[in-house]
């Protein structure tokens, strides 16, 4: 048995916005560090709006390895 949470596509009111589209009003913080290699590359980033929306970036993983994405595609179907 797979078991598989389905999320519901986050609309643009609710994601952190960039009105200037210059990046002024955002803040980045790093979160985990660490990871398979000996560096001191973050694992986890959060953006922050100046609204205070924010968003988790993690790398993809498949089997517990960090690996390049080769694309994503939203299937309206599968809803």
């Amino acid at each position: 048995m797979k078991l598989t949470h389905r999320f519901a596509l986050l609309t643009p009111e609710k994601r952190p916005q960039d009105p200037h589209l210059n990046g002024r009003d955002l803040r980045f913080e790093t979160m985990e560090h660490g990871g398979e290699y000996p560096d001191t590359m973050p694992q986890a980033i959060k953006l922050i709006d100046a609204a205070g929306r924010s968003c988790i970036y993690v790398p993809i993983t498949q089997d517990g390895k960090v690996v390049d994405s080769q694309g994503f595609a939203i299937d309206p179907e599968d809803d």
